[in-house]
């Protein structure tokens, strides 16, 4: 016999995204949580992530180890994720619609495409601001120059000093009289690693604002 979801009574099917408490086995219906189809995404892409449902966590109060909720932490912080993705997307999308059909437009739609995509590849991010090094330099120079970069702003102002881009590379072509550097499209481990990135950035952005080095810097 199909389960049902605890709060609807409907039937539990694999159309239908749910979630199973990790203690009694008991379905609920993302809707019926609601928890949005993003953040239910963002959440199988964190490791080690259970759900327990209310009864479970009111079952465990007596044990404040047991009683605490991972998955219910998290989501808050997955809104605030989603929520900026949408604006990022939106605001790229209205300077596109200023530009005119040049090479700096393909590079716009490229950057509004790469975060769309960031919302399915969780653990992707992109970062504006990051000066770019002069044209005398090769391109491997510069590339290392952009990984020493980023991995310095993440170690320094991640939640946690384990982050680190495994791979980092600029968005459209160099072009040496440019006069904005191009964004980077940065790859960490994994969602969470974004997540605590997000944190930290958020924590730390009055002293990110007065350094000189990493003041123009958005994630």
């Amino acid at each position: 016999m199909p389960s049902s979801c605890k709060k609807c009574n409907t039937a539990i099917t694999p159309t239908v995204p749910s979630l199973k408490c990790c203690i009694c086995g008991v379905h609920n219906h993302i809707k019926c949580l609601d928890i949005s189809k993003a953040q239910f995404e963002l959440m199988k892409t964190i490791s080690g992530l259970d759900w327990k449902c209310l009864e479970c966590r009111g079952l465990n109060s007596t044990n404040a180890n047991a009683s605490k909720c991972k998955c219910c932490e998290i989501i808050p912080e997955l809104k605030i994720i989603i929520d900026k993705l949408s604006q990022s997307v939106e605001l790229l999308k209205n300077q596109l619609s200023q530009v005119k059909e040049t090479p700096s437009a393909i590079e716009f739609e490229e950057v509004v495409q790469e975060v769309t995509d960031r919302q399915i590849r969780k653990s992707n991010l992109i970062m504006f601001g990051v000066p770019e090094q002069a044209s005398n330099m090769s391109s491997a120079d510069r590339k290392v120059s952009d990984e020493n970069y980023v991995n310095n702003f993440l170690f320094q102002f991640g939640e946690t000093s384990d982050i680190i881009s495994s791979k980092c590379n600029r968005i459209g072509r160099f072009e040496p009289t440019r006069a904005a550097p191009r964004p980077m499209r940065v790859y960490l481990e994994n969602g969470e690693q974004v997540v605590k990135l997000l944190r930290g950035i958020r924590k730390n952005r009055d002293i990110i604002n007065e350094n000189q080095i990493y003041k123009n810097v958005r994630v």
